[in-house]
């Protein structure tokens, strides 16, 4: 972990390993035009194939696939009353062992996660990162763990003005149903965005204890630079440099800019950052949105908020969901676990 990211003219070479990955995964194929809605059952499907396959009886997570219980729960919108389907994750009671040998069982849990999937606001589900969010739960140190992955509403049949609010919705019933417990919220790419944005909202408030964020959506800066704060400008160079681009993730076009949002985390003001837990943030180095993550980083330190960064080098954009059976998108995640702990405040 480190204070901060420094400032990337051009991307560094791709990890030899992800080149052969890559290369085996025909992933720099033309990707055929799909309807949206198809691309959404399918990139669902895929996920859960994926994610099966890493936790079957001879995988390297099979552990993860144990201990475990799962269940969806609902949580009514308060635009219109939707019922937004969230997937909550709970060690099992003989796998749910305290400092004091006791089971949690029955009492309120110490620590609960608020996870929010990436997807870009048009594809994605709660179980579609289901192997981060099973690795939160069995392999973190927090004791007494619960976990609410919210599977918000999505681009192109709602506004992604709906899915922030979906989001907020969801973490308000997590303070409600856990008053006396530590929550910690944690989003992957464009699922940072919008942890990004509950968290400002509810800065003020003291209701979390600390924020992580992997590969973090936190501007439109693909829109123009008018998206990127003027003081931020100099450092935000990803977006535009050709070399940060992946079969990945490319030049992000939005419809309209920010999707229609009022501000993206990015443009947020100084006095909706100061009072902000701890905050950690991993970036990849060849990924068009590293310097969303690092100018958020800089803006948070800027407001007095403790942060650190794990920095991925050689590595695209949340490669650890396209290839978790590689060794260093474990090794990703371990750091993300080590950056729970620190937000957590367990390692001190």
């Amino acid at each position: 972990m480190a204070d901060e990211a420094p400032i990337l003219q051009k991307a560094p070479a791709l990890d030899p390993a992800w080149l052969q990955y890559e290369k085996e995964a025909n992933l720099l194929a033309p990707k055929p035009a799909m309807d949206p809605l198809e691309k959404q059952k399918l990139y669902a499907a895929q996920c859960r194939d994926r994610n099966s396959a890493m936790m079957a009886p001879s995988a390297r997570d099979h552990h993860l696939s144990q201990g475990i219980k799962t269940q969806y729960i609902s949580v009514p919108s308060s635009l219109d009353g939707y019922a937004i389907p969230v997937l909550q994750y709970d060690r099992t009671p003989e796998d749910d062992i305290g400092g004091d040998g006791e089971t949690a069982e029955g009492c309120e849990h110490a620590w609960v996660v608020v996870y929010y999937h990436g997807g870009a606001l048009l594809v994605g589900e709660a179980d579609s990162e289901d192997l981060s969010c099973r690795r939160i739960v069995k392999d973190s140190r927090l004791p007494s763990v619960r976990l609410y992955s919210v599977g918000y509403r999505l681009q192109p049949l709602h506004p992604a003005s709906t899915i922030v609010q979906d989001s907020i919705d969801a973490f308000n019933y997590v303070v409600r149903a856990h008053p006396e417990s530590r929550i910690l919220v944690v989003g992957s790419s464009s699922g940072g965005e919008l942890a990004a944005l509950v968290t400002q909202q509810a800065a003020k408030g003291g209701s979390f204890h600390g924020v992580v964020l992997r590969c973090p959506v936190t501007s439109d800066a693909f829109s123009g630079t008018e998206y990127v704060p003027e003081r931020l400008r100099g450092m935000h160079t990803s977006a535009w440099e050709r070399s940060f681009q992946s079969s990945i993730l490319g030049f992000m076009r939005r419809d309209v800019p920010r999707d229609g949002l009022e501000r993206m985390p990015l443009e947020a003001l100084e006095e909706n950052l100061i009072g902000m837990p701890r905050t950690w943030i991993q970036v990849c180095t060849n990924d068009v949105l590293y310097s969303d993550g690092v100018c958020y980083a800089r803006i948070l330190g800027h407001a007095g908020v403790e942060v650190k960064m794990d920095v991925v080098w050689g590595w695209p954009h949340t490669f650890w969901l396209k290839a978790p059976h590689l060794p260093r998108a474990l090794e990703a995640d371990k750091a993300m676990l080590d950056g729970i702990a620190w937000v957590a405040g367990l390692e001190e």
